[in-house]
């Protein structure tokens, strides 16, 4: 049914797509306008400055994502309770002015990392993340006929799935996708991921009840540079660009984050770290805007069924509650599409209103022999290796109908990577030659009983 290969710009994938810009957040110019109180934006000035040694003004601007109007009035603030002073200068202007911190300004800042060791860009107001994020919506995203399609051409696909998928992207909600290992789940929840249009604003940072929270991961999140936005801006309607955007925002392209049997729900809830002192957001908040993979679904080292309790909330109200370690609770947006990949019979996963908590289910099948075929004759030919009609014929009746071994997706590109290696040690061009053939199903498969 799924021909397991990976998508390339000349098989079907498309990439993001820029045309679904991010919001526009317009960088503050003033403190009032960072929605920030003026004691959090000091004390992350003072921890700054203890750590940088004697950094410029430009400096300063720089760490915290703030325009220099917002610095130079913090600055001013500082200098004028004497807890910096200038020490020297690094340029032409105030901008390259040198502050270091007095005895006053370090004992500041001494108190200042005793209540959060947090130290970067300024953190967004939670108000604003919330009002952000609605205009940015993953339910909002509509992927239309040809672009599922075109997505998914690397594939083979019955029309079965392919009508199941559609509606289930659109939803922006929940999607069970099951059947038998090697059938392509994992091919499929990667096209989903590739084909989510836009870009989206996600914050270095958030502040809620006085806290900071760490959003933005660069190993989670693929940032887009300025530089290409606004050659792609500059392309699209040849106009100048507007005044610089809220630095303390990442241009991204909408996040996919897969996790599998390593998943714990401690990993959905805030992670807070005594010694630093500030949370870090979990998979799901990090995943707002885009896609939630929950690869190997009842694998991981907690129930099935506990791991959906856990769901149940975000999943039907599209909120979910998470808590400080004070035992304050912050109700976060669950903008996300949410993928459980499974191999695992449903039945051995739950009852009926398990499953009703999951709006969309898609079952990949076993390949036909005709998709099984079809399958072997793309991956010939994207391994530029010549298919054969009596060697496919070979592999089908000695290894699959004598034996009753049943077809699976991911056999042809497997079984022509051992052919591929073969031929190579000995020197010759891969073919479907019978004898290679027979030598890669023995290094490929084992005896052990298949299960439905």
């Amino acid at each position: 049914m799924i021909a397991e290969t990976e998508p390339s710009p000349t098989n079907g994938a498309t990439a993001p797509s820029f045309d679904t810009p991010a919001p526009k957040r317009p960088q503050p110019t003033s403190v009032a306008e960072t929605g920030l109180e003026l004691s959090m934006l000091a004390d992350l000035m003072l921890k700054t400055i203890h750590f940088a040694g004697r950094p410029s003004g430009k400096y300063l601007a720089d760490q915290l994502a703030l325009s220099y109007p917002v610095t130079e009035e913090m600055l001013a603030f500082l200098r004028q309770g004497q807890a910096i002073e200038v020490a020297g200068t690094s340029g032409v202007g105030e901008r390259g002015y040198q502050y270091a911190l007095t005895d006053r300004g370090q004992k500041k800042a001494d108190e200042a990392l005793a209540r959060s060791q947090y130290v970067g860009p300024a953190p967004i107001p939670f108000e604003l993340y919330v009002s952000t994020l609605a205009e940015q919506s993953v339910s909002e995203i509509r992927i239309d006929r040809e672009t599922l399609r075109s997505n998914l051409s690397h594939l083979v696909l019955s029309e079965a799935v392919l009508t199941g998928l559609g509606p289930a992207v659109n939803s922006g909600r929940s999607l069970l996708v099951y059947g038998n290992s090697g059938n392509g789940k994992s091919s499929i929840t990667i096209a989903i991921g590739k084909m989510l249009p836009g870009t989206i604003l996600i914050p270095h940072a958030v502040e809620v009840h006085g806290q900071i929270i760490k959003v933005y991961d660069p190993r989670i999140h693929e940032a887009i540079s300025d530089d290409l936005l606004l050659e792609r801006r500059q392309e699209m309607t040849q106009v100048t660009p507007e005044r610089r955007r809220d630095q303390r925002w990442v241009i991204a392209k909408r996040p996919v984050i897969s996790v599998g049997g390593e998943l714990t729900l401690q990993d959905l809830e805030l992670r807070y770290s005594p010694l630093s002192q500030f949370y870090i957001a979990p998979l799901q908040w990090k995943a707002n805007g885009g896609l939630l993979i929950i690869d190997d679904f009842g694998r991981q080292m907690i129930e099935p069924q506990a791991l959906l309790n856990r769901w149940i909330v975000p999943m039907e109200q599209k909120t979910d509650h998470l808590s400080f370690h004070t035992g304050d609770v912050v109700e976060v947006p669950f903008d996300t599409l949410l993928i459980f990949s499974s191999n695992i019979p449903p039945r051995q996963l739950g009852d009926e209103a398990f499953f009703r908590r999951i709006r969309h289910k898609v079952e990949t099948l076993d390949p036909t022999l005709d998709e099984f075929l079809e399958i072997l004759r793309q991956v010939c030919a994207e391994q530029n290796m010549a298919y054969d009609d009596e060697g496919a014929s070979y592999l089908v009746d000695r290894h699959y109908t004598q034996t009753g071994r049943r077809f699976r997706a991911c056999h042809p590109r497997d079984l022509v990577a051992l052919i591929t290696d073969i031929a190579h040690y000995y020197e010759q061009e891969p073919e479907l030659r019978p004898e290679w053939l027979d030598m890669a199903c023995a290094s490929y498969f084992v005896d052990v009983p298949e299960t439905d």
